[in-house]
């Protein structure tokens, strides 16, 4: 935290934020707060990751307020991924909107990763699959991936992975069929 509070240089600064929201430690929950209101659009969107993983949902005004003040769509992402880690799963369209993004879809993605690991969270996921956009659903390039969730451990995840399948290896046929 002094590293970050102190140091004269930004990129020093920037790494020792990165590591606290990393860490998502609610001791340095004042520090991470402090950066959502930071004129460095980083330092904003690294804060909001922090308080997200610190996982006290007090924290929920204060990054909603600072989501209706941002400008910068990366930041706002990451308050959108704090504030549905909180519990506020109004901003999970949004998130997964974000996939669509070619900006910015890399984060939409690994934010979705991380919230799908509790799995508690995993199912509120789902209805996204029912979409006929090919970036929630999937498409050929899909198969590899489900294929191996297709043997995971857990039955549900396994079970998902089959259907998923199907409703590509479906699609593809039904796709070349109209195509000849």
């Amino acid at each position: 935290e002094r590293m970050f509070q102190n140091d004269p240089d930004k990129k020093t600064r920037e790494a020792a934020l990165e590591g606290l929201a990393d860490l998502g430690d609610p001791a340095s929950e004042p520090v991470l707060i402090k950066a959502l209101w930071s004129d460095n659009k980083t330092f904003r969107a690294l804060g909001a990751e922090g308080l997200g993983r610190a996982g006290d949902a007090q924290a929920v005004p204060e990054i909603e307020k600072a989501l209706s003040a941002e400008k910068n769509a990366e930041a706002k992402l990451a308050m959108q991924y704090a504030l549905t880690a909180l519990g506020k799963e109004d901003y999970l369209a949004a998130l997964v909107d974000g996939l669509g993004s070619t900006l910015h879809g890399d984060s939409a993605e690994k934010y979705l990763i991380e919230l799908s690991q509790n799995p508690k969270f995993l199912p509120k996921l789902y209805p996204f699959l029912s979409s006929n956009d090919s970036i929630f659903t999937g498409d050929q390039t899909s198969l590899d991936p489900l294929q191996r969730l297709a043997h995971d451990k857990d039955s549900e995840v396994a079970s998902e992975a089959y259907r998923a399948l199907r409703a590509i290896r479906a699609r593809g046929a039904t796709s070349a069929t109209a195509r000849s």
